[in-house]
């Protein structure tokens, strides 16, 4: 069950924002601007989550709507498909697993039970405020797997380089020898510049160090932890509540996610278990190094 969880696409709610994000930074965004965080991510007042005016950092950190629907529209104005172009540069537009010709297996898949993303249910909604509002935070017709997810945070936390997810490194003789040695292999898309990917460490750090960023809580872990929540509403009443980050910040050993599905609490198990997890490894690594 787990398994198919993480190659199964669901709404990734505001964990795509890093997406929109990526986009304004190499698309030369002006990093001092000031959003009005007291609007919902339509540009009407939002008294419920008024977060004050923010710049474009702090936005990141405290996840406010209306700076990503703003960027996204703006954006979107000038090329329509700029939200495909860097969910593709992030690698969440593509599987995530290992694929490739292996002896007699033209097209072997690590990974055969994962399922394809996708970002849009119609072409028009590319020229549609409401529905570019809606896709820049993860809602309407977003849907990417976990392991997707997951492999993003490796890209940014490796400088941009994507590389496709090996649950296994080679295959075995009963006597130990080598079988067949799975190569390491990038996606054809292109990937985000090193700068970028610099800029998107700093934010995903900002998440917790913040303090009003929605991952402040790790704050208190042995390692430090870059990583971005998010929140995607089912349509059912219900939401699926994200963690995905990597660990530790400056020199990334971990990446990892975690979603809560179906839940009403306003309370994130997801952060507790992603919290739990780290502590955890942690803890292991202090024990292996006595």
């Amino acid at each position: 069950t787990y398994a198919n969880l993480m190659l199964t696409p669901i709404a990734p709610g505001s964990v795509f924002k890093t997406v929109i994000a990526a986009a304004g930074i190499e698309n030369g965004i002006d990093k001092n601007r000031i959003y009005d965080c007291s609007l919902n991510m339509y540009g009407e007042p939002d008294e419920e989550n008024d977060k004050g005016n923010l710049n474009f950092e702090r936005s990141f950190a405290q996840s406010c709507n209306y700076t990503f629907t703003s960027i996204a529209n703006e954006l979107m104005e000038k090329d329509p498909d700029t939200i495909d172009e860097y969910a593709g540069k992030l690698g969440l537009t593509e599987k995530a697993g290992w694929s490739g010709p292996v002896y007699h297996y033209e097209d072997f898949k690590q990974f055969p039970e994962e399922k394809n993303p996708h970002l849009w249910g119609d072409k028009t909604d590319k020229t549609a405020e409401r529905a570019i509002a809606q896709t820049a935070i993860g809602q309407k017709n977003v849907r990417v797997t976990p392991l997707s997810v997951a492999n993003m945070m490796t890209a940014i936390a490796r400088g941009g380089e994507k590389k496709q997810v090996k649950i296994a490194d080679s295959i075995l003789y009963k006597n130990g020898t080598t079988m067949f040695k799975f190569p390491d292999k990038e996606p054809e898309s292109d990937n985000i510049s090193p700068y970028t990917a610099a800029k998107l460490q700093h934010l995903l750090r900002l998440v917790v160090t913040d303090q009003e960023g929605t991952g402040r809580r790790f704050q208190s872990l042995p390692f430090e932890v870059s990583g971005k929540s998010g929140t995607a509403e089912t349509g059912k009443g219900t939401v699926h509540k994200w963690f995905a980050g990597f660990f530790p910040s400056q020199q990334p050993k971990y990446a990892m996610v975690v979603v809560e599905l179906d839940t009403h609490s306003a309370q994130s198990s997801a952060n507790s278990i992603f919290y739990d997890m780290a502590n955890e490894l942690a803890r292991l690594e202090n024990a292996a190094t006595r």
